[in-house]
């Protein structure tokens, strides 16, 4: 069946346990204890709208798991066809708190400045947190309430999946506070933050997982000291709602 071909996954993402409300957006607050084995499932499942592989078919399957209040999150690519139709769709039909997310490190369409390591550059946390509100805002306007920003990985010096261009450094206190200001112009532009890529682009060998599985030949403490630094001090202000882990 071709609805089975669509995109349904965790999207290497960790939701911190915790309650996030969006006002504003949706009607009705959903209680766990009410919903169905489905619609649990579904709570953690996201969907793809994007692709060669998208489909009719496909789409109509998604919107009748948000019409069923039985997916937690849709991933809507900026540049996907019929966006402006899609989003529309997806307003009118959820009634509960659903996330629309896309990865947006660059920015949004006119809105781009590149990658992490030009704010990195600038050593700037204001421009760090103009980079994140205009970020949020833009995204806000088009739907959005969640952006994969900001990138913590600390830059290892192997450029394996753009770590040397898509990084903030690899001073861990120069990035925390840079990862912060833009987590805090996100914040205050209106969408929750996803930190990624956990733990970190450091230690073990340089492979592109998403070929192969990553390993790490850091130590608890070395990871907690160092990878782990800028989700542990992001958290402590309230400006880590999520994580993706590591897949490149």
């Amino acid at each position: 069946m071709h609805y089975l071909r669509i995109y349904i996954d965790f999207l290497h993402i960790f939701v911190i346990i915790k309650l996030i409300k969006i006002r504003g957006d949706f009607v009705k607050e959903l209680k766990f204890e009410e919903l169905t084995i489905e619609q649990k499932i579904g709570m953690v499942t996201c969907c793809l709208f994007a692709g060669s592989e998208r489909t009719k078919e496909s789409d109509e399957f998604v919107y009748d798991l948000i019409k069923k209040r039985a997916v937690g999150c849709v991933w809507v690519n900026p540049d996907t066809e019929d966006f402006e139709g899609t989003m529309k769709k997806i307003k009118d039909l959820a009634d509960y708190p659903l996330l629309v997310i896309a990865d947006a490190e660059k920015g949004i369409h006119e809105y781009k400045i590149g990658r992490h390591n030009a704010i990195g550059m600038t050593g700037s946390e204001e421009l760090a947190y103009e980079f994140g509100k205009v970020v949020a805002v833009t995204a806000r306007s088009r739907g959005y309430n969640v952006i994969c920003n900001p990138v913590v990985d600390m830059e290892n010096g192997t450029g394996m999946c753009g770590s040397n261009t898509r990084s903030l450094g690899n001073d861990k206190y120069k990035v925390t506070a840079l990862a912060k200001a833009i987590a805090k112009g996100m914040h205050d532009g209106g969408v929750l933050t996803v930190a990624k890529h956990y733990p970190g682009s450091s230690g073990g060998d340089p492979i592109d997982s998403h070929m192969a599985e990553n390993t790490s030949d850091y130590t608890k403490e070395e990871l907690l000291e160092y990878n782990l630094y800028p989700y542990i001090e992001l958290n402590k202000e309230g400006l880590l709602d999520g994580i993706m882990t590591r897949h490149c």
